[in-house]
């Protein structure tokens, strides 16, 4: 018996919304007679705060560009079909509404966060980086790379202290004509960096009831909203973008420049997912998506990046660091 049967899908069961999502519009259908996508997607709860893209919901009669269907029903399976993706579960027991946020439908590493990702690289050419992005009032962009636990929170936080806004806290979005997206703007931080926001950034808030256990350590959500730009995508002028290796605990010089090209290439492609890894779990079903994008784009895009005249250092030793390298584009800051 085919899992997808129409029974599933009568009107009277299905609440459906449009969502924009780096320029592609997705819509989601859900078949259930216990759940709205308000009560999975929404509302800001653990498992699906910390999206890293941006949302802007549909209104009007945009065309449909990709369509994700979810059904809850017993029979469990996931499948990439002719009429969309395709998620049939039981969702009392896949969606997870505790602090683990990889084993959810919504949550950053579940099954519809890394499906989308998937389709944005793999069919639109929308490249997807691990760093933070920001803008100020000049259109100058901060691209920040760097591990967890390198100081993109920080960096984040002296920017905005210095009068930028945020483009996005986790994951940096390209595509191959150099437009740059807005991305997820809450932050997820250490205890160590809470007392920085609470006293730098009295707009941000601290969401002190959702934690985050990762394998650096517990993580604490910060709403930054209210340091958001209010541009959805731009073209990239190379002449006012600095690409940053953000290295916290650097001992060497405040601000260096990077001239080796070997050395940037490595930092981009550690950045650049080659691989959706998937280990959200429905029942007894384990996905993984095989390669992310295209590889003649993604090299495309990095290559692009590297060869441009953006500015590219790698900013260190602490707060010196970063406020030094803020200090000296001190006439750009706002009002």
């Amino acid at each position: 018996m085919h899992l997808f049967q129409e029974d599933h899908r009568k009107e009277e069961n299905m609440d459906k919304q449009k969502y924009q999502i780096c320029g592609i519009v997705f819509e989601i259908d859900l078949y259930s007679k216990k759940y709205m996508i308000a009560d999975l997607f929404e509302e800001p709860e653990p498992y699906n705060l910390y999206i890293n893209y941006n949302i802007l919901k549909c209104n009007g009669n945009e065309k449909v560009d990709e369509r994700i269907i979810i059904n809850d029903i017993s029979n469990t399976s996931v499948e990439i079909k002719q009429e969309g993706f395709v998620i049939n579960t039981d969702i009392s027991n896949s969606v997870k509404k505790d602090y683990n946020h990889q084993f959810s439908l919504f949550g950053n590493k579940g099954i519809i966060q890394k499906y989308i990702l998937h389709i944005l690289e793999v069919k639109y050419h929308r490249i997807v980086f691990h760093g933070c992005a920001l803008i100020n009032k000049d259109n100058e962009i901060i691209i920040g790379l760097g591990q967890s636990g390198s100081g993109k929170s920080v960096l984040i936080n002296v920017a905005l202290q210095n009068g930028w806004k945020l483009l996005s806290t986790e994951q940096t979005v390209i595509d191959e004509n150099m437009f740059i997206y807005k991305g997820n703007v809450y932050d997820n931080v250490s205890p160590l960096s809470e007392k920085l926001v609470s006293e730098k950034l009295t707009k941000a808030v601290i969401l002190h009831n959702k934690k985050l256990i990762e394998p650096l350590g517990q993580k604490i959500f910060v709403d930054m909203r209210e340091y958001e730009t209010n541009k959805n995508k731009m073209k990239m002028d190379f002449n006012k973008l600095t690409i940053i290796n953000v290295n916290f605990n650097g001992k060497s010089k405040n601000i260096c420049n990077i001239e080796d090209k070997d050395y940037l290439l490595r930092l981009f492609q550690i950045s650049a997912s080659d691989k959706i890894s998937f280990p959200a779990i429905i029942e007894n079903s384990l996905i993984d998506f095989p390669y992310m994008g295209n590889a003649t784009v993604r090299e495309g895009v990095i290559d692009t990046l590297i060869k441009s005249n953006a500015n590219k250092i790698i900013l260190s030793n602490g707060f010196e660091g970063f406020e030094l390298f803020f200090n000296n584009k001190g006439d750009n800051k706002n009002d």
